[in-house]
């Protein structure tokens, strides 16, 4: 097993910018607006000396906590505690300004308690105006040797971090837990499979990679929550809590899933808040990479135009796309199919996907949303493996059944049809006059070749291309 190493301080010191430096992606949001980072997030770590699994968390300002408040804070710092019981190595960050501060003290002294490695990190030491050895006077009344300067955006001092953290792990003396924690879903978070986790599908083939998007509220994070059976992300009434988009790999019915767990998208233009915009931009990457998305709704709210808006988005990156209703328990069992009705008929353009309707609270519908999930990902992994011939075979089988019409007394001709792109899946159907095509009849070529593809969750497009007699103009 992989040591675990949580990254813990203050509000803005920097341990975002530490996590992506030593991970060499860009999973955690960085800004200069303190609290952009809430919820936990993992990632891979491997050097010359050592592996590791580093957390990421947010800012805390307090060790007292009720997490029974609606508060922000409190979660953040609910978080914050579990990663640290969690760590096999605690990297404490502070900056100049924040070294002296009673919290850091209080900090300091309950990690003492719990006996763990501790190394307290001053970063931005490319930022300090006078001389080092008056910010190492200020460290010894933290009482330990191991304090390092590093600047975490520049990269100084962090190979010395790094040879202390090594020489800690080679003296053996770290507790590993290997317990593999079961879930509602029998699912399973297995460490191991953390540990290999780099969160590159180049690099896991074998991993289906699910984001949940959907607008603020709608119940992702509980969703998230459900699955893994124990409260990994935040989730309070607080709209937009969700800042980051937090990966999490779990193993279901022996296949490797990577749970994305993304901010909320509202309308733009109510939009003030810089940390909010960044969250938003960041799920609009997450779409275009994922290999599902899986969008929420809140069926006691109905279709927004932002929901619209959301579902074209993702219609028009040609993703695989099923859609979830959630809190289906608030509705009475006699409103149910009007409630249906009405829902199917604002989102009829999105037809070639499957509906789920469940309880993101109670689980209900749970079970049945992975056979579709599996379902979802083998169409959408066989539509790249389309042979032309077969196509041309179904496009012929398609017009012998149902002809098409007159067109000035001659009947128009569908010759040829191939794959134009991937996402979309786009074909390409080539022939004499076929563009001329009505659009009932287009419609019906889309439906068969859907049928007969067999294609669910992915978006079929066709385009239509009159061949070009070449001695016309002679």
């Amino acid at each position: 097993m992989f040591p675990i190493i949580t990254l813990i301080g203050q509000k803005n010191v920097g341990k975002s910018t530490l996590f992506n430096k030593l991970t060499h992606t860009h999973d955690a949001l960085i800004s200069n607006d303190p609290g952009l980072t809430r919820d936990r997030q993992y990632g891979y770590f491997q050097c010359k000396q050592f592996k590791s699994i580093l957390i990421d968390t947010g800012g805390i300002d307090r060790l007292h906590y009720n997490i029974k408040k609606e508060n922000i804070q409190n979660y953040i710092t609910h978080q914050t505690i579990l990663s640290i019981q969690e760590a096999d190595i605690i990297l404490f960050l502070m900056d100049k300004q924040s070294i002296g501060t009673s919290i850091n003290y209080d900090i300091f002294n309950f990690l003492k308690k719990l006996k763990k490695p501790i190394f307290i990190v001053i970063n931005k030491i490319d930022d300090i105006p006078y001389h080092i050895h008056n910010i190492r006077w200020d460290c010894y009344s933290f009482s330990t040797k191991n304090t390092i300067f590093i600047s975490a955006i520049h990269g100084n001092g962090i190979n010395n971090l790094l040879k202390n953290i090594s020489l800690l792990i080679s003296k053996n003396i770290l507790n590993h837990k290997n317990n593999i924690p079961k879930t509602n879903l029998n699912t399973t978070i297995h460490k191991n499979y953390i540990n290999s986790l780099s969160y590159n599908k180049k690099n896991n083939p074998d991993t289906i990679t699910l984001a949940v998007v959907g607008r603020p509220n709608s119940g992702k994070s509980t969703f998230i929550n459900y699955i893994l059976g124990k409260d990994r992300m935040i989730t309070c009434n607080i709209p937009g809590t969700t800042r980051n988009s937090i990966h999490i790999p779990i193993i279901y019915n022996k296949q490797k899933y990577t749970l994305i767990d993304t901010a909320g998208v509202r309308k733009r233009k109510k939009i003030n808040d810089i940390a909010e915009k960044i969250s938003i931009s960041k799920t609009l990457q997450i779409i275009k990479t994922a290999h599902i998305l899986l969008f929420m709704g809140d069926v006691d709210l109905g279709i927004s135009d932002q929901d619209l808006y959301l579902l074209r988005f993702i219609v028009n990156n040609g993703k695989a796309l099923i859609i979830i209703f959630n809190k289906w328990d608030k509705i009475s069992p006699d409103l149910h199919q009007k409630t249906k009705k009405n829902l199917y008929e604002k989102i009829n353009f999105v037809n070639f996907t499957k509906i789920h309707f469940i309880s993101a609270l109670y689980g209900d519908g749970i079970k049945t949303l992975f056979q579709s999930i599996k379902e979802t990902h083998l169409h959408s992994q066989s539509t790249k493996t389309i042979s032309t011939m077969r196509l041309i075979n179904i496009l012929h089988e398609a017009i012998s059944k149902s002809p098409p019409p007159l067109l000035h007394g001659r009947r128009i001709k569908p010759k040829y049809v191939h794959v134009g792109k991937h996402n979309p899946l786009t074909l390409i159907i080539h022939g004499n006059h076929v563009s001329k095509l009505p659009n009932s009849y287009k419609q019906y070529l889309k439906k068969y070749f859907y049928r007969i593809l067999n294609i669910t969750g992915v978006l079929l497009t066709i385009q239509f291309k009159d061949t070009i007699n070449p001695f016309i103009n002679k």
